[in-house]
């Protein structure tokens, strides 16, 4: 790999880091969103974000497991 591969290797790698990074943060929004408009306390809140961001986190680390040692 020479040296303009490896640039757009990391380039691509930092561009869909951070797109799943805003995902998240954007999906955590609206759940503080939703949160907020029903009335819910701070724990009902936190139990919300949890509930909804949780399984996307995990997929995305079972994505990522699969990815890295190309388990299918």
């Amino acid at each position: 790999m020479d040296n303009h591969g490896f640039f757009q290797f990391v380039l691509y790698k930092l561009i869909s880091l951070s797109v799943e990074l805003i995902s998240l943060y954007i999906l955590v929004l609206l759940c503080e969103w939703f949160a907020e408009k029903k009335g819910y306390n701070i724990f009902e809140r936190s139990f919300i974000v949890t509930l909804v961001t949780l399984p996307v986190v995990t997929l995305i680390i079972w994505t990522i497991l699969i990815a890295r040692f190309k388990l299918f």
